[in-house]
């Protein structure tokens, strides 16, 4: 985990965190990619994290989805 999250290459953030969604824009802003991640029944925290720029997808699908970054 980098303290610095604007010098890295992708930031993986929980979607039910306090201000993920304001996280993401920001980050996106700034260049950074991010996978966000959350319970499938919060699928309108999912939707805003994908809204604000983010790869977002339900915890069942993180490890395929940070495997897939890897690989690229």
């Amino acid at each position: 985990m980098a303290r610095d999250e604007e010098s890295c290459d992708l930031v993986v953030l929980d979607v039910e965190a306090p201000g993920a969604v304001e996280r993401v824009r920001g980050l996106v802003l700034q260049g950074v990619a991010v996978l966000a991640f959350g319970p499938h029944v919060r699928a309108e925290l999912l939707r805003a994290a994908r809204e604000a720029g983010a790869t977002a997808v339900p915890n069942s699908e993180v490890e395929r989805a940070l495997a897939e970054r890897i690989r690229a």
